[in-house]
């Protein structure tokens, strides 16, 4: 389903949703002025279409103990056969610190978003990433401070078009 075959109500329940995944069908009704069933008929065919994924709780990252925040760009060997990139793919995906992980334009082919407890982590990532045999380089950037994170609701209101 695109964007724009989303109506007002729809926006205002993804976004409310986004908000508080644990939102009621009777509180989202109530909300955006219709009745629960409606609105679970709602959900259900945005649920069905693709447009809502899953449902979520956001963590605080320093709360339990992930106080180093850092991105890493990945670049392959040119040989770098189709197989071999899979591995690092799966080594990326598999690790517990990497948070999401984007195949990008330019020199690099990966940037990751990694949430560790301490720089060691940091350090053995990219140990075993450089054991693969395929990387070239790497580059990381620790991040000083964490200036804001839009929360799924806001990022909603904003990109639907509801603030």
């Amino acid at each position: 389903m695109a964007e724009n075959n989303l109506d007002e109500v729809d926006k205002q329940l993804l976004a409310l949703l986004g908000s508080d995944a644990r939102a009621s069908a009777s509180a989202l009704a109530e909300r955006v002025g219709m009745t629960r069933q409606a609105v679970t008929e709602r959900l259900d065919r945005l649920k069905r279409d693709g447009v809502i994924q899953h449902y979520t709780v956001a963590v605080d990252p320093e709360k339990i103990g992930l106080t180093v925040r850092a991105f890493l760009a990945v670049t392959l060997l040119p040989a770098c056969t189709d197989k071999q990139e899979e591995h690092v793919i799966d080594l990326l995906q598999r690790s517990p610190w990497v948070r999401e992980c984007y195949r990008v334009t330019g020199d690099d082919y990966f940037q990751a978003r990694i949430v560790v407890p301490e720089i060691a982590e940091v350090r053995q990532l990219l140990l075993d990433l450089r054991a693969t045999g395929v990387v070239q380089s790497t580059r990381t950037l620790l991040a000083l401070e964490t200036l804001f994170e839009k929360t799924s609701g806001q990022f909603l209101e904003q990109v639907l078009g509801l603030t």
